[in-house]
């Protein structure tokens, strides 16, 4: 019986050709350094319409190796949209910088960039977009203010593999874009991530500083502080047959988003996101909803629901400028300063949406979503 299951928030699907490459890693011993990342490396970057790509051990690291290859330093300033993982405004602080938080659309969860250039001031140096859940932020205006202001432009696409803004894959839109790898992302390593550029010296510089910047004459004079940021293998062996099933992956996503949207779009105080008129490719990375006052319970007593009912959920991010740990930091913004992303951490959710689930356990979700509705 679908009542007495678990459903899982996230779950991935795993099948022959990522066990027959990670058996190949095991067979060779190419378990640390081999020859799977560099094809990860340069298949996924082409996917992606980059010239270049580097593995990196997670999402959060390719962010930081990010800000470092483009010269973030101390007391910098990065505008980056609220409502993100943390591993955004961390990646910036490992850097000396600081993140100022841009408040987002309500309709779509995503950096509302008429707000960027109010903050923008003579310690701005750059801005790092979000394309939060498979949703790309309107890229035109956020390329004029760069160019404006004379600043570089960080992709944060951790959920947006695939995602086309205007015909160009999010991703090689800005100066350089990055992607995750975790578990629950769109293909997964495990852990690892990804930075791609099409600059050869942003490229340059982000494949010395991920492995300890080694010196080119004598490899043991460094030429930098750099990192170990190397995905072993055996994760790049995951991706990478992983990476080859992706358009099955895509049209499950398709699948999952437009099972839930028929069942839902219709109900009581349910908010879907809006798909902007400037996607030309929408690939859903989870199911999220938002809950206004005609839902008939908050959003916390509706996941507590779900949850006795063995259906997992997740609620929305605590934005950035809602973190004490940032606020007392830096003084420089407040936890009211983006009311909408405040909105949607106290009104988001996102529904299972593993590449597993089933039909009928989306449409059990939904139907248990609309008794408590009653």
């Amino acid at each position: 019986m679908i009542e007495n299951k678990k459903i899982p928030v996230f779950d991935i699907a795993l099948g022959e050709i990522e066990k027959k490459y990670i058996k190949d890693c095991v067979d060779t011993s190419f378990i640390g350094q081999g020859p799977y990342v560099k094809k990860l490396e340069e298949k996924f970057s082409k996917f992606v319409e980059c010239k270049y790509g580097y593995t990196t051990t997670s999402g959060t690291t390719a962010l930081h190796l990010a800000c470092a290859s483009l010269g973030i330093k101390k007391d910098d300033q990065v505008l980056v949209s609220s409502s993100t993982n943390m591993a955004c405004a961390f990646s910036i602080d490992y850097c000396g910088a600081i993140p100022i938080p841009i408040d987002i659309e309500k309709e779509t969860w995503q950096m509302d960039v008429k707000k960027i250039e109010a903050k923008i001031n003579d310690k701005t140096k750059a801005i790092m977009v979000v394309h939060l859940f498979g949703h790309p932020v309107d890229m035109d205006p956020v390329i004029e203010l760069a160019q404006k202001y004379n600043l570089k432009i960080i992709e944060d696409c951790a959920e947006a593999h695939g995602v086309e803004y205007k015909g160009k894959k999010v991703g090689s839109i800005g100066d350089i874009g990055t992607f995750s790898f975790f578990a629950n992302k769109t293909i997964t390593c495990g852990e690892g991530g990804m930075v791609v550029t099409n600059s050869p010296e942003i490229a340059e510089k982000a494949r010395s500083l991920k492995n300890l910047s080694y010196g080119k004459k004598n490899k043991f004079m460094h030429e930098d502080i750099g990192f170990n940021y190397r995905l072993p293998n055996i994760s790049a062996a995951l991706g990478l047959g992983q990476f080859e099933n992706i358009e099955k992956v895509f049209k499950e996503k398709e699948r999952i988003y437009n099972r839930y949207k028929k069942n839902l779009q219709n109900v009581k105080g349910i908010n879907i996101p809006v798909v902007r008129e400037w996607v030309s490719k929408y690939i859903m990375w989870v199911f999220n909803i938002y809950l206004d006052d005609k839902f008939s319970v908050t959003r916390d007593e509706l996941t507590k629901k779900l949850k006795e009912k063995n259906i997992d959920t997740r609620d929305a991010f605590v934005p950035i400028n809602k973190q004490q740990v940032l606020i007392d930091k830096y003084k420089l913004f407040s936890a009211n300063d983006c009311p909408n992303a405040n909105y949607i951490m106290e009104n988001g959710l996102y529904l299972p949406s593993g590449n597993t689930i089933t039909n009928e356990e989306i449409d059990y979700v939904c139907d248990e979503i609309k008794k408590v509705n009653n």
